[in-house]
């Protein structure tokens, strides 16, 4: 007769048990991992005749802000075990033989409960006839097997991401230089000085426009809030894709002598959006990145203007949203 469904407020109980007992080969998913727990199952995994496959996300910030330990990835492989890396892995699964566990639980002291401060999981042991499905469906997700090289250039990336931040790209973005643009402008995000904004746009995302030294209009209700050494999310108006974030150059100015030029068939519109704040771009993928409005947590009806102020917890979901999606 095969286990039913358990639900468990500590991974760390339900580790220890089938740790013990290792029926089959192990399987284990896991974004985040600690030395300690890694040690743990390095240790394990050489007690043991199955086969073991860890698989994790070669995330340069997560390795610069504390979640996963390089030092344990080498454990793991000295220790026999396969290193696989899954591209946008968020699963927590532990499967080891016969049984298998699902839940909230990183493979970290504060993930499965073993230190002090340990965080607040939940996990559900899989039922027996399940588990295989459980197995294969891990299995199918596009992998490639992580060496001690790799594991070389991911510490090194990550070093990377305290250094100042490379300029813009002038060609696509790779992970890392997105990685790179984004910690940079988190940074300075945090600038008590500097507002954050979101700015619609009309018309097609112009993303080319955006690559280089550009501007904004605002309408003639009055003076825009716009400073120099602002951030700004760009967002189509009609698509409602939030797709390039720029910082503004110079604070507003009044109908300048170049726009007037630059729109002398269209005068119109410069007496109906006759304020001008001067860009330079800080993060522009080169295709559009489907990032929707919503995703940043503001509605259309707040954007009467065609602007609003970020929270910083908007702009950072922006910024790493747009990163994540340049470098996948």
């Amino acid at each position: 007769m095969g286990h039913t469904s358990t639900l468990y407020e500590s991974a760390t109980y339900w580790l220890d048990d089938v740790l013990t007992t290792v029926d089959g080969d192990v399987l284990l998913t896991s974004p985040y991992l600690s030395a300690e727990v890694c040690k743990r199952l390095a240790e394990a995994a050489s007690r043991s005749s199955a086969r073991w496959t860890l698989i994790t996300t070669m995330d340069p910030s997560a390795v610069a802000n504390g979640f996963l330990s390089v030092r344990g990835l080498h454990q793991l492989l000295d220790s026999g075990v396969t290193v696989r890396h899954v591209n946008r892995l968020h699963a927590k699964c532990f499967v080891v033989g016969s049984r298998a566990m699902l839940g909230s639980a990183n493979l970290t002291g504060a993930g499965l409960g073993t230190v002090a401060n340990q965080n607040r999981e939940l996990g559900i042991e899989v039922a027996a006839d399940r588990v295989e499905q459980v197995r294969e469906t891990i299995n199918s997700w596009p992998s490639h097997t992580i060496d001690r090289s790799n594991l070389d250039e991911l510490l090194e990336a990550s070093r990377g991401l305290t250094k100042q931040a490379v300029s813009m790209p002038d060609d696509e973005l790779d992970s890392l230089s997105a990685l790179h643009l984004a910690e940079k402008l988190l940074t300075d995000a945090r600038d008590p000085d500097r507002s954050l904004w979101l700015k619609l746009e009309y018309g097609e995302p112009a993303l080319d426009g955006w690559r280089q030294d550009s501007w904004f209009a605002s309408p003639k209700k009055g003076k825009p809030g716009f400073r120099s050494g602002d951030l700004v999310v760009i967002c189509a108006k009609d698509t409602h894709d939030c797709y390039a974030v720029v910082e503004v150059t110079e604070d507003p100015e009044f109908q300048p002598q170049s726009y007037i030029d630059l729109m002398e068939e269209r005068t119109e519109e410069v007496d109906r959006w006759p304020w001008i704040n001067r860009t330079i771009p800080r993060l522009v993928p080169k295709r559009l990145m489907e990032l929707k409005l919503t995703e940043l947590g503001v509605s259309g009806q707040g954007l009467q203007n065609g602007h609003v102020r970020l929270g910083f917890d908007q702009f950072t979901a922006g910024v790493r949203a747009l990163a994540r999606l340049a470098s996948g």
